[in-house]
């Protein structure tokens, strides 16, 4: 037995229906009904009860009237005086909301707006009138002729529902760790990849890019460093079902669902070991068609400076100052003659016809070259545009619903030569039904594919980007007057780009990836009986990855009339045509129970089993000595042929159970357990048990509350404690490259030339051991501490959330004890390490409005921000504790390097000093222009020691690699219409050192011959004109082989930034006009993403975040965009 209003609120907490109702029916709310709840269509359910109480109701769209049956059914008023009136409902914007409902308080009229927004109601006089209509606060008014009822929004609040493990609860009744993004939080960002949306977004949802290569994959990690032997990757779920938040349309996304401590994801076991993304699509809602299109096209730009250094004279005398300092000689080649000519030419922008920048030598009869050539922006393009277009269709009837949405997305990559393109297509379809009113079944159906082709040589096995910053100086041009390549130089035995500009302009070399991915998901809901339910569910997904590598010859010349062909790496004709493959397929079984008892005692429970078989398998043929330069098939090979492949498989098993309680949404609790097996493990070692607890306490739903409740609207205590086990290792480096089963000694093989043994005319295969493995090998178990506070203020205007937390990763596998050296192998890894992360989670709001020229003016501001640190507490190997190395103690990406004093301004400063830098390299240590080291120790002499922790000479730490103090701001805005956020994402703290082939930051301090020099570098380099130089004198290869490649503070970078990450400006259209095209809504819109950046980091040719993936800096560009889009729903 339920009472009427149980009733009630379960609809409307498990539908989109809202109820209206009259005194006389509110009168009716304690009564009690026999009905049956769970499982089953909302009208069926308000059809028993009403058969049970002589209540009637009326339907339209989202709102149900209610009334008692004689009233509603005959549609007369009640008998006595009666007054007639006339209205209108609008929103903020003015527009009319059809379907409003207006009930009469204390009577028994009602009726609903028009289309226009416009009522009549008759009435008893003195009543008052209530408005009302989903999404919006109710209002209750005196009636007057004529009158206007503006509704304002309604926020959710603590009323939104929010998805977990196997179900949803309230955000009021929320106690563990968990973070939510909803739809309006992504709409309309200029992007396709639902993790460049989600950056900054969620505190702690730490995401990041390697490089801006169209389709990269976004790297996952949720409250920092998780283990020495893993990613710590997040388990991804797709309603429900495992999948990459790269592969999904962000159009599609109803919301996204962030699970940070053990008691939130412990339900989902053995691949939630460092937290859970879920991610739910959208769906039908209210059993009506809808129609909704959205389109954009945008256009992409570096997001750093590209003025280079482009004059041939400046930079050809710059490169060989630096190259005579170390080497002796010019890298140029150009000798005093050659010089004289490109000086003639120096402030020639463009070629001038009487001073051309190619000229044939009249002794040797080649070409030379005395060009002032921008390298830069001829490879790369600055306008690159993008079509994205998606489109949603949905309906249904209060027994099926369906849903199905497709988008595409067409993008020019950033060559200029020979354009990369990169194009996705997706396609969903969803579909619910009620067979009976004891079973429902429902589907998915979803669909991804991507294609990217980029010129040149293979990008994901080093690429164009790391070859295109050598040799390509601007006193040389890419293409001969006779339009052949430019490859071979006339005075230096390297070439331009390493070929590669020439390769890209061919376009014969290439790569090309295709993935597509298939999932499919099958399931039925059973209902028992009342309160129980049970769910079965099937889930098949397939990923595929095709990718052709194709390395081709090109032609050049070295003299008029003459062509000739390059050969050899990168140029050596051949092909790979390689496949990777994934089949996964799901099994989950699982029971619901929820009930409430005396109206106040809620119980909900959840148990159940899933199970997970997976296949990898990779095969990549390749042939070389193709016939054909622009056929590409294997077939076509004539000359060496091979064929890499591998392939693994594994299974999990688990066994899940939830108990949740809460009296009367006061006090909380929630036990979870989870039993799980792997395959990965030794037989004897594959289970582990891993259970969770939970408690709230919402102090602001306490009696004694009730006067401060004004202005602290809600008070909520979380706590949790639980455990999680971890079994992925997929540190490739650390297990041998087995990581599918780390326990299992490798046996490698291979052919040899140092084994010289013939048999049959053919050399012998021999085998190899690989390093030895443990035998006891079991679950990591990650034990998260988290204590949380959620306020909310005057009426949650503004509110907080902070969590604290502690997440120790116990039985870490990590290296044992070193074996003696006379064995030979690696010591093999254990379950005997420790790793403890601290940090905290903050979320502060504040949403509010106020009027402006008469109309509400809507605003709001968001702050995210989340820190941790790490710590190895516990570890075996590495007893004497090197540096560089992992030991016990460590905090988690220190940096140890020297201190810089200064630059010596004299040869006798450095004699005076007496400090022996020859460590560091005979060289360059000792003069006028190099860099002073401190003497930490007061040795007299630099040195790092031992280079343990006990011993470590005059190395100190200087800083840290683990991004610091997470952050996001948001701003939002509406009027009349009007709409436009603002959205700032960054890091407050990062050291990187940078690499020694970081060209960008160091110039010729790398490498003479470094491409691209930015224009602001000679500043920067010491002289005797210039002693408060940056830099220290000018010597080629200091930074990548001598003083400057050792980690220092002065070169130390900080990589702190902020970054605009999205500005959008949109309109919507009046409805006043919309609806004459029959249409609901439409929007115009510009959004820009990355459009501006701060950085601490000196230099503004590189993005911090390029950084991070590669200290060399030699990735794709990152790129901001900006487009114009249209919303149009029908």
């Amino acid at each position: 037995m339920y009472t009427v209003k149980s009733v009630l609120s379960y609809i409307e907490k498990n539908s989109n229906y809202v109820f209206v109702y009259n005194a006389e029916v509110q009168k009716m709310m304690p009564n009690r009904v026999k009905v049956s709840l769970d499982g089953r269509p909302a009208l069926q359910i308000l059809d028993e009860m009403c058969a049970a109480t002589g209540l009637a109701y009326k339907a339209q769209g989202n709102q149900i009237s209610l009334a008692q049956a004689k009233n509603a059914q005959s549609g007369q008023p009640d008998k006595g005086q009666k007054r007639r009136i006339k209205g209108n409902v609008s929103d903020a914007k003015g527009e009319p909301i059809v379907g409003a409902t207006i009930s009469e308080k204390g009577g028994t009229g009602g009726t609903i707006t028009d289309i226009n927004g416009d009522f009549t109601l008759e009435l008893t006089p003195g009543n008052l009138v209530t408005v009302s209509y989903v999404g919006f606060k109710p209002q209750t008014v005196k009636p007057t002729e004529g009158m206007h009822v503006t509704l304002d929004e309604q926020t959710r609040g603590l009323d939104e529902v929010v998805v977990i493990g196997y179900g949803t609860k309230k955000k009021a009744n929320l106690i563990g760790a968990v973070s939510t993004v909803g739809a309006e939080e992504l709409k309309d960002r200029p992007v396709t990849n639902l993790g460049q949306m989600l950056q900054g977004q969620v505190p702690n949802l730490n995401i990041s890019f390697g490089t801006g290569t169209p389709g990269e994959a976004a790297t996952l990690n949720i409250r920092g460093k998780t283990s020495i032997t893993n990613s710590g990757a997040p388990l991804v779920l797709i309603d429900g079902v495992e999948g990459s938040i790269d592969r999904i349309n962000p159009n599609d996304i109803e919301s996204v669902s962030v699970l940070k401590d053990a008691a939130s994801a412990a339900i989902y076991g053995a691949r939630a070991g460092f937290g859970v993304v879920l991610i739910t699509t959208k769906s039908n809602k209210d059993g009506q068609a809808h129609i909704n299109y959205n389109g954009r096209f945008s256009f992409s730009a570096p997001t750093t400076k590209t003025d280079f250094m482009t004059v041939g004279y400046d930079v050809a005398r710059l490169v060989d100052e630096f190259n005579t300092a170390t080497t002796g000689s010019s890298y140029s080649g150009l000798n005093a003659d050659d010089y004289k000519i490109l000086e003639k030419r120096r402030y020639d922008v463009t070629e001038n016809p009487a001073r051309p920048w190619t000229v044939v030598d009249p002794q040797d009869g080649r070409y030379h070259y005395y060009g002032n050539f921008d390298w830069y922006n001829y490879i790369f393009n600055f306008s690159q545009p993008t079509w994205n277009h998606n489109l949603n269709v949905s309906g249904g009837t209060d027994k099926m619903n369906y849903m199905i949405s497709g988008g595409m997305n067409d993008h020019d990559g950033l060559y200029a030569l020979s354009t990369d393109k990169y194009s996705t297509r997706t396609l969903m379809a969803k579909f619910n039904a009620e067979v009976t009113p004891w079973l429902r079944v429902f589907s998915t159906a979803s669909l991804f594919k991507s294609k990217y082709k980029q010129a040149g040589y293979d990008y994901e096995g080093g690429g164009n980007v790391g070859n295109l910053v050598f040799h390509a100086m601007p006193w040389i041009v890419p293409v001969n007057p006779d339009g052949t390549n430019v490859y071979l130089l006339p005075n230096s035995k390297d070439k331009p780009a390493d070929g590669f500009a020439a390769m890209l302009r061919t376009g014969n070399g290439f790569t090309q990836v295709g993935k597509t991915e298939q999932t499919y998901a099958i399931g039925a809901v059973l209902k028992v009986m009342e309160g129980l339910e049970i769910t079965g569910k099937l889930t098949y997904r397939n990923y595929a990855k095709e990718k052709q590598a194709r390395a081709a010859n090109i032609q050049y010349a070295i003299r008029p009339n003459e062509v000739l062909t390059a050969s050899g790496w990168p140029f050596n004709n051949k092909l790979k045509d390689g496949r990777d493959t994934y089949e996964n397929y799901v099994y989950d079984l699982y029971a619901n129970f929820h009930r409430t008892f005396a109206d106040v005692h809620n119980v909900s429970a959840v148990v159940g089993s899933n199970y997970e078989r997976g296949h990898y398998k990779f095969v990549e043929p390749s042939g070389e000595d193709l016939t054909s330069d622009v056929l590409n098939d294997l077939a076509l090979s004539t000359g060496a042929k091979g064929v890499k492949s591998s392939q693994n498989e594994f299974a999990l098993m688990g066994y899940f159970a939830r108990l949740s309680y809460d009296y009367n949404g006061r006090y909380l609790v929630e036990a979870n357990m989870r039993y799980d097996g792997t395959s990965r493990f030794p037989r004897n070692h594959r289970w582990g048990f891993f259970p969770s607890v939970a408690l709230g306490w919402r102090i602001s739903e306490e009696a004694f509350f009730a006067p401060v409740r004004p202005v602290v609207s809600n008070l909520k205590l979380r706590a949790s404690l639980g455990s999680l086990g971890n079994q992925i290792t997929d540190n490739s480096a650390k297990f041998n490259k087995n990581t599918f089963y780390p326990y299992m000694r490798l046996i490698s093989l291979a052919n040899t030339t140092t084994l010289n043994y013939i048999f049959d005319n053919t050399q012998a295969t021999y085998a190899s051991l690989g390093d030895p493995t443990s035998g006891s090998l079991t679950w990591e178990t990650i034990v998260t501490q988290n204590v949380g506070l959620d306020v909310g203020l005057f009426n949650n205007r503004l509110s907080l959330a902070l969590d604290v937390y502690r997440r120790t990763t116990k039985d870490m596998l990590a290296a044992a004890r070193a074996l003696p050296a006379v064995y030979g192998y690696n010591a093999p890894y254990e379950n005997n390490g420790e790793l403890r992360t601290n940090g905290f989670e903050l979320v502060v709001g504040w949403n509010d409005k106020f009027n402006l020229a008469g109309k509400p003016f809507y605003y709001g501001v968001n702050l995210t921000l989340a820190d941790s640190k790490t710590k190895i507490t516990k570890f075996k190997g590495n007893e004497s504790k090197v540096l560089g190395q992992d030991y016990e103690g460590m905090e988690w990406g220190e940096i140890w390097g020297f201190r810089i004093k200064g630059i010596y301004q004299s040869d006798q400063e450095a004699i005076d000093r007496g400090v022996d830098q020859s460590f560091l390299g005979s060289r360059f240590t000792d003069k006028a222009g190099d860099l002073i080291f401190d003497d930490v120790d007061d040795s007299k002499k630099i040195d790092i020691g031992k280079g343990t922790l006990d011993n470590h000479g005059d190395l100190v730490r200087i800083g840290n690699s683990t991004p610091r103090y997470h952050y996001g701001i948001t701003v939002n805005m509406a009027w009349m219409g009007f709409d436009f956020s603002m959205f700032w994402q960054g890091i407050g703290k990062q050291n990187i050192y940078p690499g020694g082939n970081n060209m960008m930051f160091w110039g010729p301090y790398a490498r003479a011959y470094s491409s691209f020099i930015p224009k602001d570098f000679p500043a920067k380099v010491w002289s005797t004109n210039n002693r408060g130089a940056y830099f220290p004198r000018p010597v080629a290869d200091l930074a990548r082989e001598l003083a400057m490649s050792k980690p220092n503070d002065r070169y130390l970078q900080d990589l702190a930034y902020c970054r605009l990450k999205n500005l959008t400006f949109g309109y919507t259209l009046p409805k006043s006009l919309t609806k004459k095209a029959y249409l609901e809504k439409v929007r115009v819109y510009f959004s820009g993403e990355n459009i501006f950046i701060t950085s601490k980091l000196k230099s503004d040719y590189l993005d911090p975040e390029q950084m991070t993936y590669d200290s060399n800096g030699r990735v794709y560009p990152f790129s901001k965009t900006f487009s114009f889009g249209l919303d149009v729903s029908f």
